[in-house]
């Protein structure tokens, strides 16, 4: 490796391709020395431990699904399309990357030891209630409608990641479902 911000990033790159290919719990810092063949404190130098690693990718994550909400949000649709557009992007982002989502989801992150990790999850919902601030013609406060919504569109991605996104349930249309569901927040 030529310097400490290249094996920094080859250990992130590294574990994302791991994560990828065999799920999280194939993660061990270990492992990771062996394949890069780095020291016990070559690795250390990078993160304290497995969490701190973790958190990166994490980070890294949610600066990724950010990137894209910016994005969409560049493009200038009225407020109910965009708010439809991020949901997508949501869900396509949580099917596409099912371990990474349920890193980002199922853990809830140190406030205090990882406030940049927390603050990037929070952009996201901030995005999102400011949408709706902006779009005025919502039938609840835009808090309360962005919580709703962020409990949708996991519940949505939890059924399908779960194999329960049954056509005879009416769960086999996200697209379908996120438009249904946007008319029961926009008046």
């Amino acid at each position: 490796m030529k310097n400490n911000g290249d094996t920094k990033q080859k250990l992130l790159q590294v574990t994302r391709e791991m994560i990828d290919q065999h799920g999280v719990e194939a993660i061990n810092m270990r492992d990771l020395g062996a394949k890069l063949n780095l020291s016990r404190t070559a690795m250390y130098r990078h993160f304290k431990n497995k969490d701190d690693l973790l958190a990166a990718i994490v980070a890294g994550n949610f600066e990724m699904l950010n990137r894209t909400i910016s994005r969409l949000s560049e493009m200038g649709p009225e407020p109910r399309q965009l708010v439809y557009t991020i949901l997508l992007a949501y869900y396509d982002f949580g099917i596409s990357n099912p371990e990474h989502y349920q890193l980002m989801f199922r853990k809830q992150w140190d406030k205090e030891m990882y406030p940049e990790l927390v603050q990037s999850a929070f952009f996201i919902f901030a995005h999102v209630e400011g949408c709706l601030q902006k779009a005025g013609t919502i039938r609840k406060s835009p808090n309360q409608s962005t919580a709703i919504m962020y409990a949708f569109i996991h519940g949505l991605v939890e059924l399908n990641m779960s194999e329960h996104s049954e056509t005879e349930k009416g769960l086999d249309s996200p697209a379908h479902l996120i438009d249904s569901f946007l008319d029961l927040i926009f008046v």
